[in-house]
């Protein structure tokens, strides 16, 4: 276990992205979400890792690049904050209903701090866009899918509350403090 490395989790369109990017601003290491990488990146040459065209590929390349970026920040000793885990991946192959053996084996072999900060889905501030297409409905089932496998995994959540994302990373960045 990477007990430096903390996973920042949630409902699709719930402000983890808006949080990780004011984490950034304020000189914290955080690792982006893999899901928005890899959907831009297919699209940008139709290549099929996408949901709409193979979502098997989808879940595998998205789960090689978490572990890419858990072996890359393997050697920090300063904390890092991951928007989306490993386990996250669980989630999107359950969506998909694909076989969750490897990715439940790849979150066991890869494991983070057991103090996990979760994201509710937030409807006023939900939005659709080039990536995220879902229905904020799906969105909402996604985010208690994670909520289930992460509590499974044993991990302990910690809610992160509905305020503005100023408020919300020094939210995060008060409880790695004692890290």
């Amino acid at each position: 276990m990477k007990s430096n490395f903390f996973i920042l989790t949630g409902a699709m369109g719930s402000g983890k992205s808006t949080i990780a990017e004011a984490l950034k601003l304020k000189g914290f290491n955080v690792v982006d979400e893999p899901a928005r990488q890899i959907l831009a990146e297919q699209r940008l040459f139709q290549g099929n890792g996408t949901p709409e065209n193979d979502m098997q590929l989808f879940t595998e390349l998205m789960l090689s690049r978490s572990l890419y970026f858990y072996n890359k920040h393997k050697d920090s000793e300063e904390p890092v904050l991951f928007d989306r885990g490993v386990p996250d991946m669980i989630a999107y192959a359950a969506l998909f209903n694909l076989d969750l053996n490897f990715v439940k084996e790849a979150s066991q072999m890869y494991s983070y701090n057991k103090s996990v900060f979760i994201t509710a889905d937030w409807e006023e501030i939900y939005q659709t866009d080039d990536e995220r297409t879902m229905s904020y409905e799906q969105a909402k089932a996604f985010g208690r899918s994670l909520r289930a496998i992460y509590q499974e995994l044993d991990y302990d959540l910690i809610e992160v509350p509905k305020m503005n994302a100023q408020e919300r990373s020094e939210f995060i960045l008060s409880r790695i403090k004692f890290f």
